[in-house]
């Protein structure tokens, strides 16, 4: 055991030493043949009685090893009548500490199970002689190979393919993942593997090489460099993680970069490099698979199925759909023009069928035609904006980007091409993250979501949806510059419009959307939409109604596709919420202020209509604004709770599962940090806070808490009403128990005081770890530095607390000294 283990060091330290040497496959081939040699000297220590041989299988079959992968054998004899050399060498195997996986199979076995299962099918295809009686594994490829793979093919290729839909699903259907599975994701060594079993299958091919007899000698290469880049980073991830991991982790992509040889650029940090050539390597991968995936479907799966598309109709001028697919209506060399090649994409969406195989390599072998000339055609920008008013928005945008197209036509997009920018939150590439944001929006028309019915049905009333698209083609385009791509992207933007002759209303409409594209989703979660000062600034910057519901619209795709949960239901009612009050103060409600109160007041029910009347004239207009006609009755009572007693509480449970926590009693220094450190202190997660304060001083605090149905026992809302009542007390003392952990991992702080946006307050942002006890410390600290807390918008996700607060100091804003002495403390407070 102790040889073995030294054995085994010994031979990952001769890994590390060729490793900057060889290439992927080299490498692989070595790590096999360490492994070959360890196991025909187990084997033929061993006597046997009977025939007996050891076949490699599966990836070890095919020599492509990696320092944890999976090691496969097969013992293969005509008869199990001489089980113990098998057992023998089990026995030391284990004893080894190696894991292999291990079968002793008859020639009837391999056949029996290999039609029942289809893994077993494919391993056993790759299978490699290992030591033992040669003659046995001659009768094995003569025999049971050639059942294995000559017969029942159509059966074999049919499962594969369907494998590979479930395993591109099962691993996030993209090329353009920033984690992506280097082994099982799309683009990745898995697909190559697909493109062997099937052309071994499909079309009798041998070994790798032999697929340049399927693909062009272009493709080809590119195949091949792939394929040896992804096994070293493979290698890579193994040694990194000293077990099997084939996941590229943001924690891992700055070792990996490193140790391949990229550096950063001016621009672009070397890990960012790293992953984009990655994805460039993946994407040749990807075509390949399907060039060949198709070839395969053709041959053995839709012939003999009667041909419904044989009939010929019209496209467009130079395009008819035939046998289901868009091909040219004269001679393919016409793709020669580069105006007849967008026009193609727009036959594409305008029908909603694919472009021909044939086609899309002929459109690849022009695409250097693509020039400044075409970007300039009114011609090539009508068949452009004609695909972006088709049936087949994302899916014709897709293939523009993957084929190239559509960075030839607009190089301001091609920049983005496989472009990683570690953001947080983000799982795609720049190009694959805007594509999924049209495909979102696209996808609205038809949803059948109630949550995204209200959307849908602005969707479905949009005016000229294909300026709604450009601008979300077009949103993050700053980003190829590494700088603040709103501000870049507006820039770039600009060129893009003249060269499209869009004219001037349309130009601004899209310029309004670039230009403001995080301007809604920054003030819904990052600002007090109760303000209406917030209020009039958005409706202000909107414009108009058209603008507000494309802004709406274009804010749900981007943020919908950042990752496939970031979208949630409270940043959809934030969203909302700030809409509605937006869409109102543009129509005009604001100006009928004496008319919205009369309206209240004649609705109102219950006893004390003068007092109602006092109540709402003693709010701040901000809640008015705010709170809808039935929460201000509900307010009112607990307002008159508190002239009684002081002190009033309400909980209510929210129709997104969180309760909201409603306090009313009066204004004092240091209050909001007294309520949130006693909240804090019972282990809450406070996910909002709004703050009300009337001229009389009444305070109306209404605080979001995730986890209270998760904590809640029969009796806390009594102890938690009696804990608050203690708490607005001046003299009351928190004290936060347990250890003040980070509750999500390490992000850059950053703190940010704005005295531009509101005429009263100073805006304070921060943006940190989140930790137990955080919002009580900042609180506190606030009313430490004689600073009055006039309103708060608290968001906490993913373990990062990005939080905002109004505060003012003497009635006014926090300026000079003052702002610098907070800054200072605060970032001791965040870092520490």
């Amino acid at each position: 055991m102790l040889h073995v283990v030294s054995y085994w060091m010994d031979f990952l330290a001769e890994i590390e030493g060729v490793f900057d040497k060889f290439s992927g496959r080299q490498l692989a081939e070595f790590y096999t043949k360490k492994i070959d040699e360890f196991l025909i000297g187990l084997f033929n220590s061993i006597a046997s009685k009977k025939p007996l041989c050891l076949i490699a299988i599966g990836g070890y079959g095919r020599a492509e090893l990696a320092p944890f992968s999976d090691i496969d054998i097969m013992f293969f004899a005509k008869d199990k009548t001489d089980p113990e050399k098998v057992e023998a060498i089990l026995y030391k195997l284990w004893d080894s500490g190696l894991e292999i996986g291990h079968s002793y199979r008859t020639p009837e076995d391999c056949v029996s199970e290999a039609r029942k299962d289809i893994r077993t099918h494919t391993a056993l295809l790759e299978a490699r002689f290992i030591a033992g009686d040669k003659g046995l594994y001659n009768y094995f490829h003569e025999k049971v190979y050639a059942e294995l793979a000559f017969r029942k093919q159509k059966n074999f290729i049919t499962s594969k393919l369907r494998e590979m839909e479930k395993r591109h699903l099962d691993f996030g259907d993209s090329v353009y993942l920033l984690e992506p599975n280097v082994k099982e994701g799309r683009g990745g060594l898995r697909d190559i593997h697909t493109v062997l079993w099937l052309s071994r299958i499909a079309f009798k091919l041998g070994g790798i090489e032999q697929l340049s007899s399927l693909i062009s000698g272009h493709d080809f290469k590119r195949l091949m460099r792939a394929y040896d880049f992804l096994l070293k980073v493979r290698f890579c991830l193994h040694i990194l993680s000293r077990r099997r991991n084939d996941v590229l982790s943001f924690d891992t992509h700055a070792y990996i970069s490193e140790r391949i040889g990229f550096h950063d650029s001016k621009k672009f940090s070397s890990s960012e490099r790293f992953m984009r050539y990655f994805y460039l390597k993946a994407d040749s991968v990807s075509e390949v698979r399907a060039q060949i995936s198709g070839l395969c479907a053709r041959q053995w799966i839709v012939e003999g199925v009667r041909d419904f598309g044989a009939v010929k109709r019209r496209a467009t001028n130079n395009f008819i759909v035939y046998r289901n697919v868009v091909i040219p209506s004269g001679s393919i060399s016409s793709m020669k023009n580069p105006e007849r090649i967008i026009e193609a994409f727009h036959a594409s969406s305008k029908t909603g069928k694919k472009l021909s195989h044939n086609l899309r390599e002929e459109i690849r072998k022009n695409l250097l035609r693509i020039g400044k000339k075409a970007r300039s055609s009114s011609k090539a920008a009508g068949f452009f904006t004609g695909i972006l008013r088709g049936i087949r928005v994302y899916e014709t945008l897709k293939d523009m980007n993957e084929t190239g197209v559509l960075g030839r036509f607009i190089p301001e997009f091609g920049a983005l091409r496989s472009l990683v920018v570690y953001e947080p939150y983000h799982r795609y590439t720049v190009d694959e993250h805007t594509l999924l944001a049209i495909k979102n929006l696209e996808l609205l028309t038809a949803t059948k979501y109630r949550s995204l019915m209200h959307l849908s049905d602005i969707m479905k009333n949009i005016k000229e949806r294909e300026m709604l698209f450009l601008a979300l083609l077009f949103h993050d385009i700053g980003k190829a510059a590494g700088k603040r791509h709103e501000e870049e992207g507006y820039k770039r933007l600009k060129n893009i419009v003249e060269r499209f002759n869009i004219d001037v209303e349309k130009r601004q409409r899209i310029e309004f959307l670039v230009r403001n594209h995080i301007l809604m989703s920054k003030l819904a979660l990052t600002r007090e939409t109760e303000d209406p000062e917030i209020i009039a600034q958005f409706a202000e910057a909107a414009g108009d109604e058209e603008s507000l519901r494309a802004l709406y619209l274009m804010t749900y795709a981007d943020m919908s596709a950042v990752n496939p949960s970031f979208w949630t239901e409270w940043k959809a009612y934030l969203l909302q919420e700030l809409y509605e009050k937006t869409l109102n103060y543009l129509r005009g409600v604001r100006r009928n202020k004496d008319v919205y109160i009369k309206g209240i007041l004649d609705s109102y029910n219950g006893s004390g209509r003068e007092g109602l009347k006092g109540f709402i004239a003693d709010m701040p207009e901000r809640y008015l604004l705010s709170t809808p006609p039935e929460r201000i009755y509900h307010d009112y009572s607990l307002a008159k709770s508190v002239r009684e007693d002081d002190f009033a509480l309400a909980v209510n449970d929210k129709h997104d599962g969180t309760t909201e926590v409603i306090i009313g009693t009066w204004d004092s220094p240091g209050l909001f940090s007294r309520v949130v450190g006693f909240l804090s202190s019972k282990w809450m997660n406070i996910l909002s806070a709004r703050l009300y304060t009337g001229k009389n001083g009444l305070v109306i605090d209404k605080i979001q808490i995730s986890n209270w149905k998760e904590l809640w026992w029969d009796g806390m809302d009594l102890f938690i009403k009696n804990g608050l009542k203690e708490a607005v007390s001046k003299d009351a003392h928190i004290a936060l128990s347990g250890e003040r952990k980070e509750i999500g991992g390490k992000v850059d702080v950053f703190i940010e005081l704005d005295n531009e946006t509101s005429e009263e307050s100073t805006i304070l942002e921060f943006f940190s770890s989140d930790r137990h006890g955080l919002l009580y410390d900042v609180s506190a600290l606030l009313h430490e530095k004689e600073l009055n807390i006039i309103a708060a918008k608290i968001n906490t996700e993913s373990g990062i607390a990005q939080d905002i607060f109004y505060i003012q100091h003497a009635g006014g804003k926090v300026n000079g000294l003052k702002a610098a002495e907070l800054l200072a403390s605060l970032w001791k407070t965040l870092k520490d």
